[in-house]
């Protein structure tokens, strides 16, 4: 059938849809706004700041201005607002190294096709098997971002007056690091695989918290579960496993939380429709290359696994960006 009236506006759009972001990753990798937070340079100054030819470096600094993370007046670039807030290193909300995350992330979504035509993720990620250098590499790359949820956590008022924080799944423990620096009252205890804990300990030494933050090897899922918590959370958890081993988790959890516990599960899941929110939708099409069962699960699966954990007062909030917080308390 013949259109003659239309165009492939969505196609070309979401054909380049890629080069602002390839662009961002390349300007990471160089640390090209830490040298522009002191203000605003030529090309030639900050080429020679970065080590790098300004020939090349020019097209990048024009094409970041495009993606809206640097301005130009009279051939000097300097940093946006958001830019300078989350790019510059020594900055407290700091994403720079996140350009590992964003480069695994891209590579595993090359696969797709291949893991839908085989029934078998391309880029399965197996953390029992991964060896300890690839690991350590894996959560650095993560590190940033579990930081910023533990920065965003502690402004939560279920935090205020808890005293023992279970972090389940907490690989590299960025997430009980930002907590452990912004609530000096909160012990932490991160629990994960047996292979992930030792890594852990060594992020949380890198950061001087050894005293207060303690990292320990187990399975949330296959359990048990000891101690006794106020509080659990689950970050990004949750979405790795499949639908009986998330109920288990989340039963296992309930064991050691203290009666009248918060449990909080930040995470992408998806509205009951599975159109919704956008971000979570796309991102859906990671875990399908990367993970046998896992996926993001919709509010009602969440809310279900809940309510037979044993929880009660389901609430959700959809936060920018698309992610959400899942809290819910013991009786």
């Amino acid at each position: 059938m013949s259109h003659p009236d239309l165009h492939p506006e969505t196609i070309q759009k979401l054909g380049a849809a890629a080069y602002p972001a390839f662009a961002m990753l390349a300007a990471m990798q160089l640390d090209l706004f830490t040298p522009l937070a002191a203000g605003p340079m030529e090309v030639g100054p900050l080429a020679a700041a970065l080590g790098v030819g300004p020939a090349r470096l020019a097209p990048l600094l024009y094409a970041l201005v495009a993606a809206g993370l640097l301005h130009c007046e009279a051939g000097r670039f300097g940093n946006t607002p958001e830019a300078d807030a989350f790019l510059v290193q020594g900055r407290p909300g700091y994403m720079g190294d996140r350009h590992r995350f964003y480069t695994a992330r891209y590579r595993e979504l090359e696969q797709t096709a291949a893991s839908i035509r085989t029934g078998h993720p391309q880029a399965r990620l197996d953390f029992a098997a991964m060896a300890p250098e690839a690991m350590a590499a894996y959560l650095r790359g993560l590190h940033p971002a579990t930081k910023g949820a533990g920065r965003f956590l502690a402004q939560r008022p279920e935090l205020a007056s808890r005293r023992h924080l279970l972090d389940v799944g907490g690989g590299s423990g960025g997430l009980a690091i930002a907590l452990g620096t912004l609530c000096p009252r909160l012990r932490v205890t991160v629990l994960d695989l047996p292979p992930v804990a030792p890594i852990t300990r060594g992020f949380i030494e890198e950061a001087g918290l050894g005293a207060r933050i303690q990292a320990t090897a187990g399975d949330a899922v296959r359990g048990p579960l000891t101690g006794s918590y106020d509080v659990a959370v689950l970050r990004a958890f949750i979405q790795v496993l499949a639908p009986e081993e998330a109920r288990r988790a989340l039963q296992n959890v309930f064991g050691v939380l203290e009666p009248g516990s918060p449990v909080l599960i930040l995470g992408q899941v998806l509205d009951d429709s599975r159109l919704s929110p956008p971000p979570v939708v796309a991102f859906n099409l990671v875990f399908l290359n990367v993970y046998e069962d896992g996926q993001a699960y919709t509010e009602a699966e969440y809310r279900d696994w809940l309510r037979v954990a044993g929880f009660t007062g389901f609430e959700r909030t959809v936060l920018p960006g698309g992610d959400s917080l899942i809290l819910a308390r013991k009786p």
